[in-house]
């Protein structure tokens, strides 16, 4: 698949940081923002930039990968709950060992695949754990 310069640019925001909708109706937060309210509905929604820090609630392990990223497997997926409140899946990076449930996370950004007919490559958001003294 190839990689196209100017939707990696108008996805960018996506791509590179973690913005959420909050209604200012009832204040519900959603991740990926999104311009109506999920829980009532109200178009009155603003957006705010999440801080990337969370904790890990729970995770699996996938053997299955996509053509192209086998070098890759295996891929932890942690569901991981940010400091916000918001509940999102996505991919763990550095996993020297199985994770532990309640590990705190933090967002980076990793490359997410390579383009070989030209070159180029699409960077976006995955987690890694943090040690935090506590584990």
């Amino acid at each position: 698949m190839r990689i196209l310069p100017p939707k990696v640019w108008r996805n960018k925001d996506t791509h590179y940081s973690l913005i959420a909708s909050v209604c200012e109706r009832c204040g519900s937060v959603s991740f990926p923002a999104k311009s109506v309210c999920g829980n009532c509905g109200s178009f009155r929604v603003t957006t705010k930039r999440l801080s990337g820090k969370g904790t890990l609630v729970s995770y699996t392990l996938s053997h299955q990968i996509r053509v192209g990223h086998e070098k890759e497997a295996p891929v932890y997926y942690g569901l991981i709950r940010l400091d916000e409140g918001v509940e999102i899946i996505a991919p763990l990076v550095d996993v020297d060992e199985e994770p532990k449930e309640g590990t705190r996370v933090e967002a980076t950004i990793r490359r997410l695949r390579v383009d070989s007919s030209n070159g180029l490559i699409e960077y976006g958001t995955k987690f890694r754990l943090v040690d935090d003294g506590q584990n």
